[in-house]
């Protein structure tokens, strides 16, 4: 039996492997690029056409990929090599930022340019997002595995926390061109970083057709009510209890500017970080559906701390628990959903809780934004927060295996 390490050595023990390291590195370039990207078209949006209507829909501009193109990439994640997929959907967007940097250098940027290049990278994202959820678990033995996940979601926190931070000194001080080309750099780091990592090859049976793959892992997560169960839960959180595409208007609305947008936005991955390396020093937990559970509540209830807030301090402080709370619920129900299916089957079920982790959050800019437009940001978070929790509640009661203390657990593997 493995002997369990303790202190600092249990929170970095996935880092011992030398493909989790190089996959842990990329990552972060990865990472960076997206938040960066994300909060840079968020702003520009905004500065653009003042309206928290078509801020909002840039979401859908994100989700539609998620939605239609996550399934197909866990059957490519499950059929060819991982690695090479992931490079070349970096490599893709590099380019696509390269061509952005073009058009915000000259002049030449119109709105319909950013729902474009936010299309693009979000399909790039959603065919390789299953690929690099189902890679962890050939990069580090099964009882490492949750301690890989709390790595990688560190890794994003820190993400969450730089990427916009770069933005918005970066819109600030040397304008938005330059903040794309950065994140180009990014992205081709990121393929450069991940040569060399060696895994199983794809097992997919030879005779199986891709639609008939497609089918056996939609059966797989269906005989799961408890991976559906967890997936409801984090969707009613970035749905329902959306706030980032609404925080260039608090920033306005607290007269914070720029930079206090880009601390806003970086907020919630100081939180997250604090709470995944908490995390990393818990090993394979128990009760992971509960602190799912609990984990979305206290979400919910963070998020209306930040519509109530006047000041921008105590919004800061809400911003930041958004953050760890996401990491307390988040963590653990992707340790569970990824313990759960065979190395086979695990690409196609990590691109349903992909589709779903990747088209929520951009759906929820939507309809954050089209209620704020209706009712003003403050109110849209407050029913946001309040509908989250009905439906926290409401799933927490009715699926008792959440309450299973050794649901993921190694035990049961």
């Amino acid at each position: 039996m493995t002997q369990t390490p303790s202190g600092l050595r249990q929170a970095l023990s996935a880092l011992a492997y030398g493909g989790y390291r190089r996959f842990a590195i990329a990552h972060l370039f990865t990472s960076l690029g997206s938040h960066l990207l994300q909060t840079a078209i968020f702003w520009q949006v905004y500065d653009l056409t003042g309206s928290a209507l078509l801020l909002g829909l840039t979401g859908l501009a994100r989700a539609g990929p998620h939605i239609v193109l996550s399934l197909v990439g866990g059957v490519l994640a499950d059929r060819i090599d991982r690695v090479r997929l992931i490079q070349a959907g970096q490599a893709m967007n590099a380019v696509v930022l390269v061509v952005l940097t073009a058009l915000a250098v000259t002049d030449a940027i119109e709105v319909w340019h950013l729902y474009v290049i936010t299309v693009l990278n979000g399909a790039l994202a959603a065919m390789t997002q299953p690929a690099r959820a189902a890679l962890i678990a050939n990069l580090v033995p099964r009882e490492r595995l949750l301690n890989a996940i709390a790595l990688n979601a560190t890794i994003a926190q820190v993400s969450q926390i730089a990427g916009p931070a770069i933005a918005g000194v970066g819109i600030a001080t040397v304008g938005l061109g330059p903040a794309y080309l950065f994140n180009a750099l990014l992205y081709l780091a990121a393929v450069s970083v991940i040569i060399g990592i060696r895994v199983p090859a794809a097992s997919a049976k030879p005779s199986e057709g891709p639609w008939q793959s497609f089918v056996d892992g939609m059966s797989f997560v269906r005989s799961k009510p408890v991976i559906i169960s967890l997936l409801v839960l984090d969707l009613g959180a970035v749905v329902l209890g959306s706030y980032r595409a609404l925080l260039p208007i608090f920033a306005e609305m607290l007269g914070a500017g720029a930079g206090g947008y880009g601390l806003l936005s970086a907020a919630p991955g100081v939180g997250s970080l604090v709470a995944a390396v908490f995390m990393l020093t818990l090993g394979d937990m128990r009760y992971k559906g509960l602190y799912t559970i609990f984990g979305v509540l206290a979400y919910a209830a963070a998020l209306a701390l930040l519509a109530v807030s006047d000041w921008f301090y105590v919004s800061l402080l809400a911003a930041s628990l958004l953050g760890a709370t996401n990491s307390v619920q988040m963590i653990p129900r992707n340790a569970v959903i990824l313990s759960l299916p065979p190395d086979a089957m695990r690409g196609r079920v990590a691109a349903f809780r992909s589709m779903l982790a990747g088209g929520g959050p951009p759906l929820g800019y939507a309809l954050s934004g089209v209620v704020a437009a209706a009712l003003g940001a403050p109110l849209a978070l407050l029913v946001g927060a309040g509908a989250c929790a009905l439906l926290v509640v409401g799933i927490g009661t009715a699926h008792r295996e959440l309450r299973d203390p050794n649901l993921g657990s190694i035990e049961r593997s």
